[in-house]
């Protein structure tokens, strides 16, 4: 069973106590009201009927809690959290690609942590887990943060293609950047080769057109003579995949 189908099964467990809980409530308050009013009959049925509510109240949430057995170490320990995440962020018309145990929703990489039960999405420790929540929260920030991730990427390849040219004026691979990213420590860990070709991707779909110092920048396809290895390659949202080679200002 998933995630989703036992959250779900357990919410309507849920849903069944708090059914007897409202019961247990509307009895109490009948209670208050013969109280009120001075009926003593129904001060009698009132109470009794509360008390027979409260006697099952501990033993039904007993066995609401019982009914959740769902191993969730092991579903992050394996990739079915993934399998279910992307069917989840599918729905919000949101594309995701694997990389080994990563996660990747464009501007947002999502990677598990078993131990503590959660998901990592980016830094972020996040604890409900819920497939649609995750990838609700997914699109949110997919919307709130690419063009503004987007303006502080172009201006971090701009000055790596000043670094690496000593130009202002240049042409410089995606692979020559991202090897001189890489020197910083932990960046390769934290930002994967199709982690870095989703940021590129992002750029290239975020309308913008130039660095804040006006900039102009052009991408670069592959053609004539290459190496394989410095083309990153992404999945657009229509399924196509778009190969980048490099990136050119003036």
């Amino acid at each position: 069973m998933s995630l989703e189908e036992s959250l779900q099964q357990h919410e309507d467990a849920v849903d069944g106590l708090l059914k007897s809980i409202k019961k247990y409530h509307s009895a109490v308050n009948g209670w208050k009201t013969a109280c009120k009013s001075g009926h003593i009959g129904n001060i009698q049925k009132a109470s009794a009927l509360a008390d027979e509510l409260s006697q099952t109240l501990p033993r039904d949430t007993r066995d609401v809690k019982d009914t959740w057995d769902f191993d969730v170490r092991a579903y992050l320990e394996s990739d079915a959290w993934i399998d279910e995440l992307q069917v989840a962020a599918s729905g919000n018309a949101l594309r995701t690609i694997q990389d080994n145990d990563t996660l990747i929703s464009s501007p947002v990489t999502v990677r598990s942590q078993p131990s503590r039960g959660t998901l990592l999405l980016g830094k972020v420790n996040w604890a409900t887990i819920r497939p649609h929540i995750v990838a609700d929260e997914l699109k949110r920030l997919r919307d709130k943060t690419l063009a503004a991730n987007s303006q502080k990427f172009l201006e971090s390849l701009y000055g790596a293609g000043v670094y690496l040219t000593g130009k202002k004026e240049m042409f410089v691979k995606f692979r020559d950047i991202y090897d001189l990213f890489c020197l910083a420590p932990d960046y390769k860990k934290d930002n994967s080769e199709a982690a870095f070709a989703q940021k590129i991707y992002a750029l290239h779909r975020s309308g913008l057109d130039m660095t804040r110092a006006g900039r102009r920048f052009a991408f670069e396809l592959p053609s004539g003579s290459f190496k394989e290895r410095d083309i990153f390659t992404v999945i657009a949202e229509d399924g196509h995949l778009i190969r980048y080679y490099g990136i050119s200002f003036n």
